[in-house]
């Protein structure tokens, strides 16, 4: 326990408590303003659901910390792990394409799919992470395409914010190679 807490990887270590801290935070924050407003109206499922994305989340991050010293691959983890969160809340709290309703914003799911997919065939090895990466910025464009050749609706915008993230990741994770 003294080695560890030495290492920072313990509780003692001020970042674990401020990621953890921050999404108890978020956690508390609708549950809160629930007493002051109807407009914010969780059910104990909403809640279940967002415990589930922080704690993963918050699970990779501790994993990717313990698994790699790299700064490039920490940051690339945690962007692609910031468009991956992104893309699944956004999408089911107001849709992508129209409303959260249009079942063509079920398509954006396969982004974050095709991405944890490719990292867990690659053992999260940085080079495999790069490929993970750019395979999920391919998918971001192809969603983006055959919703447009469908006459569905033209999603460039989110297109453009999400492949930014990925190929950001992408160029720490290869960063990263190139360190290793």
């Amino acid at each position: 326990m003294v080695e560890q807490a030495k290492s920072g990887s313990g509780w003692r270590n001020p970042w674990r408590l401020i990621g953890w801290g921050g999404i108890a935070a978020l956690m508390l924050t609708p549950a809160v303003a629930m007493q002051f407003t109807d407009e914010v109206n969780w059910t104990v499922g909403d809640f279940l659901f967002a415990a589930l994305m922080f704690g993963s989340v918050g699970l990779a991050v501790e994993l990717t910390v313990r698994a790699n010293p790299a700064w490039t691959y920490r940051a690339g983890v945690g962007i692609a792990l910031a468009a991956s969160f992104l893309t699944i809340w956004i999408n089911l709290a107001v849709g992508i394409v129209g409303n959260e309703d249009n079942p063509v914003n079920a398509l954006f799911f396969l982004v974050p799919f095709v991405a944890v997919a490719a990292a867990l065939l690659s053992g999260f090895r940085p080079r495999g992470m790069v490929r993970a990466a750019v395979l999920a910025v391919a998918a971001q464009v192809g969603v983006m395409l055959y919703i447009w050749l469908t006459g569905q609706g033209f999603p460039i915008g989110v297109t453009l914010f999400f492949g930014a993230l990925w190929c950001v990741a992408a160029g720490l994770f290869r960063q990263a190679v190139r360190e290793g």
